[in-house]
Order: C-alpha cells, then structure tokens, then sequence
C-alpha cells in the first residue's frame, strides 16, 4: 500500500516536472487556449469523457497549475468540466444493466441524480465564478493559511524520497530537446 501511495505521489510530482520541461511556448499556448472560461470548460468534459476520469483530469490540471503552466483562473472551468464529464461514466455503466429491464431503470436513475447534481452544480456555480470570482479566492485564501504550515518548508519528507527520483529521471532524458 505504500508503494502504490509513494508511485501516485512520484506520478503527480512527474507529471508537474515534465510539463516544465515543455517551456515557455507549451505554458504560453495553453494559458491561450483556456482563456476562454467557456473553453476551459469543453476542455474539461471533453478530456473527462475521453479518459473516463474526473480524477485524472483534476489531477493533471492540478500538476499543471503547481508547475505554472495554468492559472488558476484558468483551472476552475476545467475541473468544473471534469465534473460534467464524468457523467459519461456513469451513464455507460448504467448501460451495462441494459438487458435487464428492473436493473437499467434503477442503474439509469442512479446516473441521472449524478448527472443532474454535477450539471446543476455547473449551471449555479460557473456563472457565478465568472461574475465574482469567489472559488478562485477562496482557493487563495486557503492556500495562505496552509502555506508553510507544519514547517515543511524546512524539511519536507516526501520531496526527500521522490525528489531523487526526479533527478535521475531528469538526467536520464537530459538528451531530450526541452529547457532542464
């Protein structure tokens, strides 16, 4: 169970890693592309539906922001996104119970309470965040209480296991043609 902990943990730090590597004009063209709150919310749904994962999809954009290559402006209606996205999930597995009648209309009902509580939650709170912008500052808010908190500036135990990996990964793939 630690293993797979410490892997997801190496996972996330990796993924906020590489996209550095890409570089200004990677940073550039995605800021471009999520601009639009509109955009960034058809980013989320599309890239959720695509890998059947709000989780991965939050995760990638939560590296993304940690590594600079996303605001969090830019953030917010891609996770809203994922969090219509994943309604195809469910949707599919209620498809699963298809041939048994009782079973796909109580799988189906099941999926729309979740598909309607994510795209009500879309509908009440994208607009919203556009007008007044209250989830990205309560995010920073939140983000200064914590900062620091607990002294792990001074001796953070999870960069001391995977930071070496990073490194040697990183030296690895040093022939590669990205800014290291």
């Amino acid at each position: 169970m630690i293993v797979l902990i410490y892997l997801f943990l190496l996972g996330i730090k990796l993924l906020g890693h590489s996209f550095k590597l890409f570089g200004q004009d990677f940073a550039e063209s995605l800021i471009r592309a999520t601009s639009n709150p509109f955009a960034g919310l058809i980013i989320g749904v599309v890239a959720t539906s695509l890998i059947q994962s709000s989780s991965t999809t939050t995760s990638i954009v939560v590296g993304l922001v940690a590594a600079g290559g996303l605001s969090l402006a830019n953030a917010i209606p891609i996770i809203m996104g994922a969090n219509i996205g994943t309604t195809i999930t469910n949707t599919l597995v209620s498809l699963g119970h298809v041939r048994r009648r009782i079973e796909f209309r109580r799988a189906f009902a099941a999926s729309v309470v979740h598909d309607f509580f994510n795209i009500c939650a879309v509908l009440v709170l994208f607009p919203l965040e556009l007008k007044f912008h209250f989830i990205a500052k309560a995010a920073a808010h939140l983000e200064k209480g914590f900062s620091g908190a607990g002294g792990l500036e001074l001796l953070n135990p999870l960069k001391i296991v995977i930071d070496p990996v990073i490194k040697s990964l990183d030296q690895l793939f040093s022939f590669l043609p990205f800014e290291h």
